[in-house]
């Protein structure tokens, strides 16, 4: 999806977590010595655009405003929720009731109070100004009150809902300021995260400078830490190739690199952070009028991949066959939910498939019927090399079949504009990767984007959408054999198709980093001398 593995989509998407490029003194803790005062330089593969949180939960836009924005809980590295604005909470089967920090301050100097985050969520759940994160993260009906006097926030929901604490609390929350004046915040922001938006260069870069006195941070993370940095710069590089060069000659501090510029980087002295991944998917466009709005269509043409084939392409050989829809560490729900659910490699049953419904073939060329050829537009996205061979060979093994492919590449932006905007695809190859399994109905069911919804597919599965509310009623840890069964309805209509699963490496240089699920965590970055 970028310069790297296309696993932009979901949320869930990690960046580039850099190192420290120049600047200030030195500061040490035991052996380790810091740098203080530092800028950090991250290289990511394309300009997301805007980064107003409610308007997008992008995975490139989520690393950006990341710096700028706090949630009500974080995520620990076993997937526990840990203290960040919260500092306890009390759950049941339709409420959290989240006892918020005192002395949190807005960017703008201004105290948080917990009618304000009421206020955010009443925002993103008004039809008027309904934002993506409700379908992504709290994808039920509910109601949000405050007591500014107890220092309380409650969600309570009209069903029940078992990970209301960790959908709710991944929300990013918004300082009043911003509320009042959402057009503004494309390009700057308005929360209470350990940084502020200063600058922005569409196509080039964007600066984020410190906020003195910021002491909130998940497990009390303060940005006087020795080693924090005092800038962080995010540049937009075009390619792979490019981020390694800059890392190898020094113009960058760290880059994510997954394609076959790793091999010069590992072992060259770059620490290294590995962070599991979806890489390849293909998913269909089944709206009205759309070839693959018929099921047989792509029952026949998930027959026509071999997935064995795509898997060491779509990851350079450093990947393996996906047999999950979630990779993401720590896995709630792990196992092979692939295998026995989604259709084989047979391209003599695609053939006996497409010839059934009538699209007949001469000369070993597209199919047609009616008068109307079988041929499908793919999208994907450019940057890296490996994205390219896949869709490549994805159109080789379609056209074996007889469907031919206008294969399309497409920066972010553009790739996210068909997707959520024109809807002009058949075929997105790229990859969703996502936190937790409910997190999936937003972009498998549910709202299509023009109703604010992520369901850029417009897929209507009923045995999907049925196993995933009873799974989303259940507790979380005993929600898996549902979860289970409800991505298995999904592979058994090839609504989706994963191709392969890998590592997104982080290669740092002169810094060090911890990651959390798909992304960097902001408050770890440590600049070393």
């Amino acid at each position: 999806m970028k310069g790297r593995y296309p696993a932009l989509l979901a949320l869930a998407i990690t960046l580039p977590l850099l190192a420290a490029c120049g600047g200030g003194g030195g500061g040490s803790t035991g052996a380790t010595q810091y740098v203080t005062g530092g800028t950090f330089v991250m290289d990511l593969g394309s300009d997301p655009g805007g980064v107003n949180p409610y308007k997008s939960t992008g995975g490139l836009n989520r690393q950006i405003y990341a710096f700028a924005y706090d949630t009500l809980v974080g995520r620990g590295t076993d997937g526990r929720p840990v203290p960040q604005l919260a500092t306890s909470w009390k759950v049941s089967t339709t409420s959290v009731t989240y006892t918020i920090r005192t002395g949190v301050k807005c960017d703008d100097g201004t105290a948080l109070k917990p009618s304000d985050i009421a206020a955010d969520f009443t925002y993103i759940e008004d039809p008027k100004t309904l934002s993506p994160w409700v379908q992504f993260s709290i994808p039920i009906q509910y109601t949000a009150t405050a007591d500014d006097a107890a220092g309380t926030v409650t969600i309570t929901s009209t069903t029940p809902f078992g990970t209301l604490l960790q959908g709710a609390g991944a929300v990013p929350v918004m300082c009043p300021a911003g509320l009042k004046n959402m057009a503004g915040l494309d390009h700057t922001s308005a929360g209470t995260g350990p940084y502020r938006i200063t600058d922005y260069v569409a196509s080039d870069h964007y600066t984020l400078q410190a906020r003195d006195g910021y002491n909130w941070g998940p497990g009390g993370a303060s940005i006087s830490t020795p080693g924090m940095p005092k800038t962080v710069r995010i540049n937009f590089a075009a390619n792979e190739s490019t981020m390694a060069n800059q890392l190898v000659s020094g113009q960058i501090n760290a880059a994510q690199i997954t394609g076959p510029d790793r091999a010069r980087l590992d072992g060259a002295g770059f620490k290294r952070f590995d962070v599991p991944v979806i890489v390849g998917e293909v998913n269909f466009n089944e709206a009205a009028g759309r070839l693959f709005s018929d099921d047989q269509l792509r029952l026949a043409a998930a027959s026509a991949l071999n997935r064995a084939e795509l898997a060491p392409v779509s990851t350079s050989n450093q990947g393996k066959l996906a047999n999950n829809l979630i990779v993401e560490a720590p896995v709630q729900c792990p196992g092979d939910e692939v295998t026995g659910a989604l259709p084989s490699f047979d391209p003599a049953k695609a053939n006996q498939m497409l010839d059934a419904a009538g699209w007949t073939r001469s000369g070993g060329g597209v199919r047609q019927k009616n008068g109307r050829p079988l041929s499908a537009k793919v999208i994907y996205q450019t940057g890296a090399p490996q994205t390219a061979s896949a869709a490549e060979l994805i159109g080789q093994q379609l056209a074996a079949v007889g469907i031919g492919t206008n294969l399309v590449g497409l920066t972010n932006a553009a790739f996210l504009q068909d997707l959520y905007e024109t809807a002009d695809f058949d075929i997105y190859y790229s990859a969703i990767n996502v936190d937790f399994p409910y997190m999936m109905t937003t972009f498998f069911g549910g709202a299509i984007p023009p109703k604010g919804g992520r369901n850029a597919g417009a897929i209507s599965n009923p045995d999907f959408e049925g196993l995933s509310a009873q799974a989303a009623a259940s507790p979380a840890e005993q929600s898996c054999p549902l979860w289970k069964q409800a991505h298995q309805a999904l592979l058994k209509r090839a609504d989706v198709i994963p191709i392969s699963a890998g590592d997104r490496p982080f290669y740092t240089s002169k810094a060090t980093l911890q990651t959390v699920g798909l992304f960097a965590v902001p408050t770890s970055i440590r600049l070393l001398k």
